[in-house]
């Protein structure tokens, strides 16, 4: 790469990362616009005693240390965004033949009930001042608006910036662990020297985490391929790559997201049907503080987990592109009974990835359950797993801005040699 095309590459970048310090800049006055209306003093003492909710509500962008414009997060997109690509797995519904602008419409709409649905259940657990109809409508549009306005800065970044809404996420996961762990951590260590050990074995089992995570990132089983219409040394070496853990750390995120909506839900329905036995049982257990929650997040995460590698690897359209194309998967024949073996493949390697991932996120949350004051501490392996998928993601992003830049030197270089 010759001196011009470094300063092009080096402006390139200078602006995408401008453009992402901006977003971020906005992303942070935002969550510390407060909304109307609410009473901070009892809202503080509410999120000391569910800092576990807050802390968690960081993996959707969402802030809950302090109800601001930006509370809901990116979260009713996600959870959208899930049940949108379950949609599109179902082809007797057709979604997958719509336009593209027809699919955003109907994504917006579900984002809005869901936005809608999370405002209003967090309403209903706020210390709101002079509680009426009028500023709970208002307090629910801010919410919604600003919602859909990250949702907005989400997709500028991935226009513009780098890291399209990972960037976000990030940021409003390291605000809300720096703001809910380290109190605590700072508490523990002042009432006994033995948490110091104890801290020391987390951040050893977190590195090792964050070791395997790399690694399960990276891993990926090969699917050797027959290119016929290709002859020379690199045809051999065609493969088609499924990685070993497809959807662990998006599986985190978005499990927590939907998590989330019943948790909303059941804050709705308690404050009309009070003395509801039912409501109020899901109400005290549907969270990650009870048995019951933990496991319905580690279903969530494990089913989630596995929806994902269907999704990163669609068995039937990659099978369909080799028919068309007249490649080949040697010993399979074309058609359905590679489609069959695919998917295969790529239930296998979901369901092992589902396992890690529960294993390392979903059962370490029981222990938290039977000490609570570790609960908060329990939940960052599982945060380091979707860290270090999103980091590997924006470090993918940047070397392929990288290598794409870096073509047009070695086209000159081509010309000068003739």
């Amino acid at each position: 790469m010759d001196t011009k095309e470094k300063k092009k590459l080096r402006s390139i970048l200078f602006r995408k990362f401008g453009w992402t310090g901006l977003i971020l800049l906005i992303y942070g006055l935002g969550r510390h616009i407060t909304l109307p209306f609410i009473d901070n003093s009892a809202l503080n003492y509410m999120m000391e005693k569910n800092h576990l909710l807050a802390l968690s509500s960081g993996a959707t962008g969402a802030n809950l240390t302090q109800f601001s414009l930006f509370s809901l997060g990116l979260g009713p997109w996600m959870s959208a965004m899930i049940i949108w690509q379950l949609l599109m797995m179902i082809k007797k519904l057709s979604f997958d033949k719509l336009s593209q602008a027809e699919s955003t419409v109907y994504q917006l709409v579900i984002t809005l009930a869901i936005a809608i649905i999370e405002a209003w259940g967090m309403i209903a657990t706020m210390p709101i001042q002079n509680f009426d109809t009028n500023k709970v409508l208002i307090v629910i549009t801010i919410m919604v608006s600003g919602s859909f306005f990250l949702v907005w800065l989400a997709n500028v970044n991935m226009a513009n910036g780098i890291g399209s809404s990972v960037a976000i996420i990030i940021y409003g996961m390291v605000g809300n662990i720096g703001q809910q762990l380290l109190p605590l951590v700072s508490r523990e260590i002042g009432k006994s020297g033995i948490f110091i050990w104890l801290v020391l074995i987390i951040l050893l089992i977190v590195l090792l985490i964050i070791f395997f995570s790399v690694i399960l990132e990276r891993a990926q089983y090969r699917i050797y391929i027959q290119r016929i219409l290709i002859d020379n040394t690199f045809s051999k070496q065609t493969y088609l790559p499924i990685k070993l853990n497809s959807g662990g750390g998006m599986a985190i995120m978005f499990g927590t997201s939907l998590l989330m909506v019943p948790s909303y839900l059941v804050a709705i329905l308690i404050g009309y049907f009070p003395h509801n036995h039912i409501i109020a049982w899901f109400a005290k257990n549907i969270s990650l503080s009870s048995n019951f929650g933990v496991t319905v997040y580690i279903l969530i995460i494990f089913a989630l987990a596995i929806a994902f590698s269907f999704i990163n690897t669609d068995a039937e359209k990659i099978a369909e592109n080799l028919q068309k194309s007249g490649d080949y998967i040697i010993g399979l024949r074309p058609g359905k009974q590679t489609e069959k073996s695919l998917r295969h493949y790529v239930l296998f390697f979901g369901i092992f990835g589902a396992f890690y991932t529960v294993l390392i996120a979903g059962i370490p949350l029981y222990i938290g359950v039977i000490y609570p004051n570790y609960r908060s501490t329990l939940m960052v392996p599982g945060f380091m797993m979707m860290m270090v998928g999103m980091i590997l993601t924006i470090i993918d992003q940047y070397l392929a801005i990288k290598r794409l830049h870096s073509y047009p030197a070695v086209f000159n270089m081509a010309n000068l040699k003739e």
